[in-house]
């Protein structure tokens, strides 16, 4: 069993500076933050001291007032996990400087956009589902503030429901001080004492609004309509992946492209039979998919689409150095959008009849089709509904879909095999050579180079020039 660790936030009340009053002075601690065994988050360097400490020193009341106002966004708003790289750069300094308004949704991640005066360490949360990533950075380069230094760097993955208790009893100590302190009437505890009395039907609405990038109680009255339709007409799952990904304005109108998507893939095309490798395919892989659903299990969701992908290449008997083709196992279709929403990528279907069925929302070169169709195979492997959509949101299950279809065009071993033990560094002409033979893009191999091959001593083998032309994988193999 996978146990992922947890966010502790520990703190010690102190009595504040002088002239310190207030909610400030009323809530003065000393705060440290950790994940599992790792070194603390509040890891900080103090120049005029001398020192290296675990815990930073201020007023929790700016922190707490953040995760208050920002509560829904931190347990809901999966979309700058496509953005995580671009948001290290912007908020490694200057977090309070005045920006646009993407910049400023993203704030509703950055704990060190509490500020207030207060010097927070550099941590970004951004929930993807039953996980949520934790990505924290030093403080580096020029910068003109004095006084401590935050040290840490890290990124892990904390369960979701274990990182809402957390920062809820946090709040709630917080709320408590203020009442003992006989503090009163601060937006903390408006907010707070709003966010606790929300009905389960209320806080759904939130949770979608957040999902759609929105402050559920300042920026969703104009989508309320369209976000209670996307609620009836989608199952869950769908309904989850819909709101992680589509633009607010264009929710009615994905919508209808999910109608005419449905229609498409139930029309059969002549001469192709409902398949029952899929069916097969399932079973085999069933154990794996009771992993992912076990919700006392919480396996890294990446290896897990790793290991589905091994599973299919045996069962297609496909060496790891030879091409896979999902397209054998699938029909496709193309039924293009008018307008430019890229985050409602395709809509699949494994019941349709004719057969598993990918109809995807606008065209693509051969290289990125092969990807998107091995990550809907995936989801027919994978899910427990007939019907799934593959956005563009990196939540848990896109992780898994992303891993299989990696792995299963690109086989970390595969590659190293092909590679042979090389003498220097892999070069550009490596790259593209590969990801010829696999059919995949040069994206694709360079990130199993990174994430796999030369970050997990795969074993190289050298291999006969005659084993490098790939074979096409022929429908029906395996069965």
């Amino acid at each position: 069993m996978s146990t992922l660790p947890d966010l502790s936030l520990s703190w010690k009340w102190q009595p504040p500076p002088a002239g310190t009053e207030g909610e400030l002075g009323a809530t003065w601690a000393d705060l440290e933050m950790s994940i599992g065994d790792l070194p603390p988050l509040t890891t900080v360097e103090d120049p005029r001291a001398g020192t290296i400490r675990p815990y930073t020193v201020g007023s929790l009341y700016p922190l707490a007032e953040w995760i208050a106002f920002n509560w829904w966004s931190l347990l809901a708003d999966a979309r700058p996990g496509t953005q995580i790289s671009q948001l290290r750069f912007a908020y490694r300094n200057g977090v309070g400087d005045s920006r646009g308004s993407w910049w400023s949704r993203s704030r509703r991640h950055i704990l060190r956009a509490a500020c207030d005066g207060f010097r927070w360490p550099d941590v970004l949360f951004v929930p993807e589902g039953h996980q949520t990533r934790i990505v924290w950075m030093p403080d580096g380069g020029p910068d003109p503030r004095e006084g401590t230094r935050f040290l840490g760097r890290g990124n892990a993955v904390v369960g979701s429901a274990s990182l809402a208790e957390t920062l809820h009893g946090f709040v709630d100590a917080v709320v408590a001080r203020l009442v003992e302190r006989e503090v009163s009437g601060t937006p903390l505890q408006q907010e707070w004492a709003a966010i606790r009395a929300t009905g389960e039907e209320e806080a759904e609405f939130c949770r979608c609004a957040a999902r759609l990038g929105l402050d559920p109680y300042t920026e969703s009255a104009p989508y309320a309509q369209a976000i209670a339709r996307a609620r009836g007409e989608l199952p869950e799952v769908m309904g989850l992946d819909f709101f992680n990904s589509v633009h607010p304005d264009r929710i009615t109108d994905q919508l209808q492209w999910i109608e005419r998507a449905r229609r498409v893939a139930g029309d059969p095309p002549p001469g192709r039979p409902a398949d029952s490798a899929i069916a097969e395919l399932r079973d085999i892989c069933a154990d794996v998919r009771e992993l992912f659903y076990d919700p006392d299990r919480l396996e890294n969701p990446w290896q897990l689409g790793y290991e589905l992908a091994h599973r299919v290449r045996a069962w297609a008997k496909v060496a790891d150095t030879e091409r896979f083709d999902p397209d054998t196992l699938l029909t496709y279709y193309t039924e293009p959008v008018p307008y430019v929403d890229r985050g409602l990528v395709a809509y699949g279907s494994r019941n349709a009849a004719a057969g598993p069925v990918l109809v995807s929302s606008r065209r693509y070169t051969e290289r990125p089709r092969r990807f998107l169709q091995a990550r809907a195979l995936c989801h027919f492997l994978f899910d427990n509904d007939e019907d799934f959509l593959i956005v563009a949101s990196h939540t848990h299950r896109q992780h898994l879909a992303r891993g299989f279809a990696l792995e299963i065009l690109a086989p970390a071993q595969g590659i190293a095999t092909l590679l042979g033990r090389p003498t220097g560094l892999v070069t550009a002409e490596d790259v593209e050579q590969i990801a010829e033979d696999y059919g995949a893009g040069t994206i694709v191999v360079e990130h199993q180079l990174d994430n796999r091959v030369l970050a997990q001593d795969f074993p190289f083998e050298p291999v006969a020039p005659s084993v490098r032309k790939l074979t096409a994988y022929p429908r029906g193999a395996g069965r």
